[in-house]
């Protein structure tokens, strides 16, 4: 079985930066492979909700180290779902075809439910508005970059929309996209930090 402890602690930073309020106790080591999270959603329901029956998805997450625009293209993500049922929280990882829960976790903040049905964009649509919306050339001129994708459902909006973040750990640089998870579209983009 995987360690969740390191990956799940620089989501909760990341989460926490950007005013979701989730706090786990572990992370996953969750590397790219070849499917998409829409695709990777069908095997963590099943986990999720043999978990328990009111188990809600409330965040989708995954990360890369070193991409180029071409690799994010190409490649897709290994999975993290967080399912959530009262204070209560599962991380289910979906890699090579397969699901794997981690341990009951806790969860703290109000985070919206995913609900399928609303999140029409997969995370390759995603990426691709990340890399037009300025990801392309903050990558290329940045190769040591690491980029997290997220998504989740804002108390303020609508439907769920999509998080990515790059950042350039050697210089502090960063490049946050959110892409709405029904249409595609950019709602914000900006970029910080630096040294």
């Amino acid at each position: 079985m995987r360690k969740l402890g390191p990956l799940l602690l620089v989501f909760g930073v990341l989460l926490a930066g950007c005013g979701t309020g989730l706090a786990v106790t572990r992370h996953s080591d969750v590397r790219p492979t070849d499917v998409t999270a829409r695709t990777a959603f069908r095997a963590a329901a099943q986990v999720g909700r043999a978990w328990r029956p009111d188990a809600r998805l409330v965040l989708v997450s995954t990360s890369w180290q070193n991409p180029s625009p071409e690799r994010l293209r190409t490649g897709r993500g290994a999975w993290a779902f967080y399912f959530a049922s009262g204070e209560a929280a599962l991380v289910v990882t979906v890699a090579d075809g397969r699901a794997e829960a981690g341990p009951e976790t806790a969860l703290g903040g109000d985070l919206g439910e995913v609900v399928f049905l609303d999140w029409k964009v997969d995370s390759d649509g995603a990426v691709d508005a990340f890399l037009r919306a300025g990801g392309d050339d903050f990558l290329k001129d940045r190769p040591g970059a690491s980029l997290t994708v997220r998504l989740l459902k804002p108390a303020d909006r609508p439907a769920p929309e999509w998080r990515i973040i790059a950042l350039d750990s050697g210089t502090g640089q960063s490049l946050q996209v959110r892409v709405d998870a029904a249409t595609g579209a950019v709602v914000d983009s900006g970029s910080g930090g630096g040294r």
